[in-house]
């Protein structure tokens, strides 16, 4: 009995491991073959991809917003003829020829980086895609503006300011720093706050906006927003966003205006602040990064750029960089302490058009006035 099970169990692992070998045979056997098959399509694309390259624009070519840029490819030496060219323009469809140039009309487009495409079609039925980017910047450079103090205001020298507002007399202010970030209510004339709500500790309180009665409160690594309600500061929501850091934050009527501290300006949706579209900021000569703290005025927005004295005036429709205000030697020397950081927070009183600034930490707010 013992050795006929003897048998059988050597029987039953002599067919297994034969099992085993044929598997792993015929597993290799298919990843040898599919790896030379995937060789051979990875050769027979980069053979294709060599076949066309774009011309015009240049790689990473600059041009002013408004030019009509011309849209080159070229063929390599024996290269397949190509049945049709069809160019995009940021992941949409301009034109298609038969691999002629095509002509494309910038004046509608926004400053910032471009994503040209170029995808050739061949009579064998195979095809290409090539693509480059291009800057469109704005096509003059900024107004020079200068300012005036009108009137100076106390400020709270422990309130580390990053999103400034004025509505119906007040001061809405957000501060920073972990564990001492808040919201607040500011009499004008005191400097002092009227109601204050403490962001949990382990928050960094951001921008600040005001939609019809609520409050936004953005946070600067968290992802995560606080809506209260204005009338009292009661907590009515978190939202979490995906953009990567919050720093400024605005409203114009329609959507959010948020910055993440590149150039990179955000359209967001105003109820759930989910990204409805974005573009680059930039002058004359490139990018404005480390966008701050925003302000809506009239049309235009404006920003401070951190760790400068500018205040930048921006198209928002283009992103156009049409003004910059240089506010060198706003706050005396004599105020300045070692606590005292840089210019940051810009408000605006849309009943009478008064402009408000002032900085982290700094002891007092200034009332503007802006001209040439």
């Amino acid at each position: 009995m013992n050795v006929f099970k003897l048998i059988y169990m050597n029987f039953f692992f002599s067919i297994k491991y034969l099992c085993c070998v044929l598997l792993i045979s015929s597993f290799s056997c298919n990843r040898s073959s599919s790896g030379v098959k995937n060789d051979n399509s990875a050769e027979q694309r980069q053979r294709r991809r060599a076949q066309i390259s774009i011309v015009s624009p240049g790689a990473n070519e600059r041009q002013p917003l408004g030019v009509t840029v011309t849209l080159s490819a070229r063929a390599r030496d024996g290269a397949e003829t190509i049945d049709s060219l069809r160019w995009f323009v940021n992941g949409n469809w301009l034109k298609t020829t038969k691999g002629e140039d095509a002509t494309w009309e910038t004046a509608e487009q926004t400053t910032g980086t471009h994503r040209i495409e170029a995808v050739a079609h061949y009579a064998s039925g195979q095809r290409d895609i090539v693509s480059t980017n291009i800057m469109l910047l704005a096509p003059q450079p900024p107004t020079q503006y200068k300012y005036r103090v009108i009137q100076v205001f106390p400020h709270d020298t422990k309130a580390f300011t990053q999103g400034l507002l004025f509505h119906e007399g007040y001061i809405y202010e957000s501060t920073g720093l972990r564990g001492q970030s808040t919201l607040r209510k500011v009499d004008l004339r005191t400097g002092q706050p009227v109601m204050l709500v403490d962001l949990p500790s382990e928050m960094f309180g951001e921008g600040l906006a005001l939609v019809d009665d609520k409050l936004i409160q953005i946070t600067w690594q968290e992802q995560v927003a606080f809506v209260y309600q204005k009338s009292d500061f009661r907590l009515l929501n978190r939202i979490n966003y995906n953009i990567r850091e919050g720093w400024g934050l605005t409203y114009d009527g329609e959507h959010l205006l948020m910055t993440d501290g590149s150039a990179t300006l955000y359209f967001l949706d105003k109820d759930n602040m989910t990204t409805v579209r974005r573009i680059e900021i930039c002058d004359d000569k490139g990018q404005v990064n480390q966008l701050n703290e925003l302000e809506y005025i009239s049309g235009e927005l404006w920003a401070n750029v951190y760790l400068t004295d500018d205040i930048i005036r921006i198209d928002p429709k283009t992103g156009i960089v049409t003004g910059r205000i240089n506010m060198a030697g706003l706050l005396n020397s004599s105020d300045i302490k070692p606590e005292t950081d840089v210019l940051n927070g810009i408000a605006y009183d849309e009943e009478t058009g008064k402009i408000y600034v002032t900085g982290k930490n700094w002891p007092k707010l200034f009332e503007i006035q802006v001209y040439q």
